[in-house]
């Protein structure tokens, strides 16, 4: 069994370093230190607040740079409040490029 990602994480030290020493009594593991970076997620941790943080801008910035709109600009919503979608307004056979597109979203 060979697991790539895996995180931690508790409020006891006590409790932390237990499970980790039970976990690397069993199985070959790696110890990166403080958590900053994790499957495609920034974190942050302020340990004076105990406020955590999580950005996904670098993923943004990709998905942004991958369909060619790094110079759009931000909206509240995708369309004017109001607007009723029906599915008359659907193409009846929809469109393999456009699904595809949608879908690695």
């Amino acid at each position: 069994l060979y697991v790539d990602d895996g995180v931690c994480a508790s409020d006891s030290r006590e409790l932390y370093y237990s499970f980790l020493t039970d976990l690397f009594k069993k199985f070959t593991l790696s110890d990166s230190g403080k958590l900053s970076w994790y499957l495609g997620v920034a974190i942050d941790h302020d340990r004076e607040t105990g406020i955590s943080m999580l950005s996904q801008e670098t993923y943004i910035d990709t998905l942004l740079e991958r369909f060619s709109m790094t110079n759009a600009h931000p909206a509240p919503t995708p369309s004017e409040p109001g607007t009723r979608l029906v599915k008359a307004q659907s193409p009846a056979i929809p469109d393999p490029d456009a699904t595809k597109k949608y879908q690695q979203l």
